[in-house]
């Protein structure tokens, strides 16, 4: 393929994939920020509480030896709440309380059960724009009951190898700009500096 034909389809690909992936993109950009400066937006509290949204009797019979997660997928089944969990690996059902997160994008849950009073207690948190980002740039995987889950881990796979592309594609194109490639030296050379010197001081 000629260099021009090359050049039209890198230049192109690296435009249609920074405009499919911008709602990824600016969350983790968002939420970094949040991340970065923690204190700011918590004010040294979680930044968003657990609030108790409903309480359930719930009987259930487990196999002798199930793993923390199988339980946790069955106490989700049975509450008609699948989707994206995650659950302590230590938990036993001997404990008075086994918990299940829930992690929905808009308003993670905490599902409760106590095996011993055979009650569920539903907690949802508050929904606030930060925590709102946090959820969204935790949540991750593949694996997850149901599909959406699973399509967001897949896209977010494809946002790993935008990043990866999009470093190349602007070596591309800076080595393609003859007027660029000084300055362009000097900023590559100048990132890996930085970078190396963080590595080692910090």
């Amino acid at each position: 393929m000629k260099k021009f034909a090359w050049s039209w389809l890198i230049r192109r690909a690296h435009m249609y994939l920074a405009l499919f992936l911008t709602p990824w993109v600016l969350v983790f950009a968002l939420s970094s920020v949040i991340f970065n400066h923690l204190k700011f937006f918590s004010g040294g509290k979680p930044l968003a509480p657990f609030e108790q949204v409903a309480e359930l009797p719930y009987e259930a019979v487990f196999s002798d030896g199930i793993e923390p997660r199988e339980v946790g997928l069955q106490i989700l089944r049975d509450l008609d709440r699948e989707g994206a969990f995650w659950v302590a690996r230590n938990q036993k059902l001997t404990a008075k309380r086994f918990t299940v997160n829930r992690n929905r994008a808009i308003g993670p849950e905490r599902i409760h059960y106590l095996p011993q009073e055979n009650k569920v207690i539903i907690e949802r948190q508050k929904v606030t724009p930060s925590a709102l980002l946090v959820g969204l740039h935790l949540k991750h995987g593949v694996g997850h009951p149901g599909i959406a889950a699973n399509l967001w881990g897949i896209i977010l796979d494809l946002v790993i190898v935008g990043m990866l592309f999009w470093v190349v594609s602007g070596v591309w194109m800076w080595l393609e700009i003859k007027p660029a490639r000084f300055w362009g030296a000097v900023s590559v050379l100048s990132g890996i500096g930085l970078f190396l010197l963080f590595l080692f001081t910090i």
